[in-house]
């Protein structure tokens, strides 16, 4: 039989812990599937834009999109897998910040070219692109919503994270079918089990970083975006504590830093007055922030990943979804537990006493990962379909040097543009050396000097 070659595309060389679960998932469950298949994940820049968080598994480069990089990705693979993740928002500057370049470079590399569009309805009858539980922030209207309907189309297969991206591709005017499917996070326990968490958090304890096993845990953490509600989250945080007959141990961290994570945790340890304040070092990994989680006595956060953990391995969660982005409130309605996320910060108290007193009922999870098990199996139906069809299909080396190239060429091209623009200066302060004005103040600028050093 021939092994299965499957391309993984998202935004897995991001600084956020969430992006880094879905080709770790995605690979396992094929695996698991088809023993034999080739998965390869890849990202915009991939390894060009190395992340603390890649665990060393970090995605090949997809680099800008053109017909002929299609062409190649779509004759050394089978099938292309879209996510998961918030991908589909046809913005791509929106990505600068995270990637730290400029708008204009992410409109070059038109990474939405990829998640939408694909490889064109062509190359993509034999090499079918489907969408992995992704993620739709907002309605897109006019040139987006045509992408959108013209590329889906034709799609054998589908999928979304929550009804409410269902609906805002119908409302763009998409009229296939679009399935749900809970986000693939929700199998985390089937790549870092728990005893494998148990000796993370050992070390984690040893280090400090994490209170003892019989001190339970608060673990805290919150985005960029959360800062303006900062006041609202110590409050509520602090009451709820007092309350308590014993108060738990706080530990922040930060799941995504590209999120602004790191400037909310600073903030966060320095107004908390309830006791001891503990903090996950700098560049923890996906295992030591999953062990911090799944050890948690209540996980309070922003990060929809850091619930999504807790829900996998049974800890109680409070979701703050103070900035109203839409997946939050999807991932609460997809589950049944919208009572554990909140709008305003008069929530936070009694959603904690709710997480302890009304946990997610024991049948849930299984559920969910049934429905995600099924969605893989589709996939995996998918790719050897089209596997035992075309039994050719072998790797393109050349793939990774090509966005190499291209990388260069642009690293080159800007320092051209420092180099004109350093040339342009010293050309210009030669010219106002030459002034006659220049010379005739030469005096003053030195009296200038002389009393700026007797008077600093």
């Amino acid at each position: 039989m021939v092994a299965a070659r499957v391309a993984l595309w998202g935004t897995f060389d991001v600084d956020n812990y969430g992006d880094h679960l879905f080709p770790r998932v995605a690979a396992h469950e094929l695996r698991r599937r088809l023993p034999e298949a080739v998965v390869d994940a890849y990202s915009p820049y991939g390894w060009l834009h190395p992340t603390g968080l890649d665990g060393g598994r970090a995605a090949s480069p997809l680099g800008p999109w053109s017909p002929e990089r299609a062409r190649r990705l779509a004759a050394s693979h089978h099938l292309v897998v879209v996510g998961g993740g918030e991908l589909i928002h046809l913005n791509d500057p929106l990505l600068a910040p995270v990637y730290e370049t400029t708008a204009d470079e992410l409109r070059r590399m038109a990474p939405s070219r990829f998640f939408v569009e694909g490889l064109g309805p062509d190359l993509e009858a034999d090499c079918p692109v489907v969408w992995h539980g992704v993620g739709v922030p907002w309605a897109p209207d006019g040139d987006g919503a045509r992408r959108l309907r013209a590329a889906l189309a034709p799609r054998p297969y589908v999928t979304v994270r929550d009804r409410h991206s269902a609906q805002r591709l119908a409302e763009a005017g998409v009229d296939r079918p679009v399935d749900v499917v809970p986000d693939s996070a929700l199998l985390v326990e089937r790549i870092l089990p728990r005893e494998l968490l148990r000796a993370r958090l050992d070390r984690l304890r040893a280090g400090g970083g994490y209170p003892g096993p019989d001190s339970p845990a608060l673990v805290v953490q919150g985005c960029g975006l959360l800062l303006p509600h900062l006041d609202a989250v110590v409050e509520a945080t602090a009451r709820w504590q007092a309350a308590r007959p014993v108060p738990l141990d706080v530990v922040v961290v930060e799941t995504g830093p590209c999120r602004g994570d790191g400037v909310f945790a600073d903030a966060l340890e320095r107004a908390l007055e309830t006791g001891p304040v503990r903090r996950l070092p700098a560049g923890a990994s996906v295992e030591d922030l999953a062990a911090a989680i799944a050890g948690a006595g209540v996980f309070l956060g922003s990060s929809l990943h850091g619930a999504i953990t807790a829900l996998a391995y049974g800890r109680p969660f409070v979701l703050l979804n103070l900035m109203g982005e839409a997946k939050l409130d999807g991932f609460g309605d997809l589950t049944g537990l919208d009572r554990f996320v909140v709008h305003t910060g008069a929530e936070i108290l009694p959603a904690l006493n709710r997480a302890l007193a009304d946990p997610a009922p024991p049948g849930l999870l299984a559920d969910l990962q049934h429905r995600i098990d099924r969605h893989f199996d589709r996939l995996v139906e998918l790719a050897s379909e089209r596997a035992a069809a075309r039994p050719g299909v072998g790797p393109d080396p050349g793939l990774a040097a090509d966005a190499v190239a291209d990388h260069l060429g642009r690293l080159q091209d800007e320092l051209e543009a420092s180099r004109r623009r350093a040339g342009a200066a010293e050309r210009e302060l030669a010219a106002l050396q030459a002034t006659r004005t220049f010379r005739v103040l030469a005096p003053a600028r030195g009296l200038y000097g002389r009393l700026r050093r007797t008077f600093p």
